[in-house]
């Protein structure tokens, strides 16, 4: 049996588990194509749609993958994914097994789209966006901490090791984020527990304009200035609307927090862009495109570092 095979067996038998599908006739599939490139989609762990043929019922199953155990906690991701179902801000989760890495959720299909930068133009949107991560902040703490700076000295550390194909100014970048993590040390921050990830993917859109966030897999206590601006760095093209979209939220411009939400925005592109090099350097799936979804946050960061912005956020902070 290979391992597409084992995977849908292993599925299943989690599906049977789940009350009222014991005896089902059921089929079970690849829900959506993975793609590490250009939207890091299904990377973290195998989608899959269980559907009931004598009926239009539908399970969704995500299946973790092992390339992803050195930078997600399967444990502290499924308790996040199930208190965001509790909280009605993610899908409703059926059954969280972190032991073997297997989700069950309901299946948000009909009726739901994936978002995109295009619907994030509507500030309602973001808005709505923003409101469900702070929902989630307000939760008990969760049971891994981790900031955007040390996480990406232990993987940039890690890549080396690994002999990751690191861009040529990889270590001038990782000195550029050293000056903002030593400026941040001296501000008085406080962790919540947050989503972790600004892909807009990450965001289901309802016909009637309800949000839920899923992959809650990079989940852990931060900064909430950090989830925000993992986000607002992948909601907005550019600046002047990312600052827009912050005066909003926070009903009023706050330049000092601005600043540490848009340094954390610039380090969380390296951190993927060191994620993506150390996947790609470790994982068998060598169809998927993971160097090139890494060289353009690489891409990103190097832009956002080499503008007069960076110095001025720092002097600013």
């Amino acid at each position: 049996m290979n391992k597409f095979e084992e995977e849908r067996t292993r599925v299943e038998a989690h599906v049977r588990r789940v009350p009222g599908w014991e005896a089902r006739v059921i089929t079970v599939d690849p829900a959506i194509p993975i793609l590490a490139s250009p939207s890091w989609r299904g990377v973290d762990g195998s989608p899959w749609r269980v559907r009931d043929k004598a009926s239009s019922d539908s399970l969704f199953v995500k299946h973790m993958d092992p390339d992803a155990a050195f930078y997600i906690d399967v444990t502290c991701a499924f308790e996040a994914a199930q208190r965001a179902s509790d909280f009605g801000i993610g899908p409703k989760v059926l059954s969280a097994d972190a032991a073997s890495g297997v989700l069950v959720m309901e299946d948000l299909d009909t009726g739901w789209t994936t978002g995109t930068l295009e619907r994030l133009l509507d500030p309602d949107i973001v808005d709505r966006v923003v409101a469900a991560r702070r929902r989630f902040q307000g939760g008990p703490a969760l049971p891994r901490t981790a900031n955007v700076f040390d996480e990406i000295e232990r993987f940039h550390t890690d890549g080396r090791k690994a002999g990751a194909q690191l861009p040529a100014d990889a270590d001038w970048l990782l000195a550029e984020l050293r000056l903002a993590a030593e400026a941040m040390t001296s501000l008085a921050r406080h962790t919540v527990p947050v989503h972790g990830d600004g892909n807009v993917s990450n965001i289901l859109i309802s016909t009637a304009g309800e949000i839920r966030l899923i992959d809650w897999d990079r989940a852990t206590n931060a900064d909430p200035l950090e989830d925000l601006g993992s986000f607002l760095v992948e909601a907005f093209d550019e600046e002047p609307e990312a600052r827009d979209a912050f005066t909003r939220i926070n009903v009023g411009f706050d330049e000092k927090a601005y600043n540490r939400a848009w340094l954390y925005g610039v380090a969380d592109d390296l951190r993927w862009g060191l994620i993506g090099t150390l996947v790609a350097a470790r994982s068998p799936r060598n169809t998927l495109e993971f160097h090139k979804f890494a060289s353009w946050r690489f891409v990103r960061c190097r832009m956002a570092v080499h503008s007069p912005r960076f110095g001025e956020a720092l002097r600013r902070l």
